[in-house]
């Protein structure tokens, strides 16, 4: 049985349409391969640099500091903070940890939720406390934890290991 001069066309043109798109799809992998082995060097050169870099001030700032102080008074009323909170909160942070949220930033386009989840951990606030402070449920900070570590990381991993990274910068 021949093929007719229709039929071979159909048949080159599907051939490039799925040559064309296994090319795309190879090159899309190695782009994503690419991004996160950057964020992984990115990662390794923050830790190093958590461990080489002094810290400006004790961590002990951070408890002794007036938004802190205001963070506890939330938590006691059941309050969420304000935007002023946050910014405050940043520059406490940013002074012990320097950099902080500008290392944070680098990895990951966060989201303010993302950022304001990853500013409590520094500070070493528990999960149902943080809940409490950005307004959201217990559930969803968990969730935010897990999904921010595969997103930076690439691979799946539980809350605990966000939180462990972030005290690790």
């Amino acid at each position: 049985m021949t093929m007719t001069d229709r039929e071979i066309f159909l048949l080159i043109i599907c051939t490039v349409f799925y040559i064309t798109l296994f090319i795309l799809v190879l090159q899309s992998h190695r782009r994503k391969i690419q991004l996160l082995q950057s964020r992984l060097d990115n990662i390794h050169a923050m830790q190093k640099m958590a461990v080489i870099e002094p810290r400006k001030q004790d961590i002990s700032a951070i408890f002794g500091s007036a938004v802190y102080q205001r963070i506890k008074q939330y938590l006691g009323e059941g309050r969420s903070m304000a935007n002023g909170d946050w910014a405050e909160l940043t520059e406490v942070v940013d002074n012990v940890y320097t950099g902080f949220s500008t290392k944070l930033y680098s990895l990951y386009n966060m989201s303010d939720q993302d950022f304001h989840v990853s500013l409590l951990i520094k500070v070493r606030l528990q999960p149902k406390d943080i809940a409490t402070l950005t307004a959201h449920s217990k559930e969803s900070v968990s969730s935010t934890r897990s999904r921010l570590y595969q997103k930076v990381f690439g691979q799946k991993g539980c809350t605990k290991d966000w939180d462990d990274f972030i005290l690790s910068i």
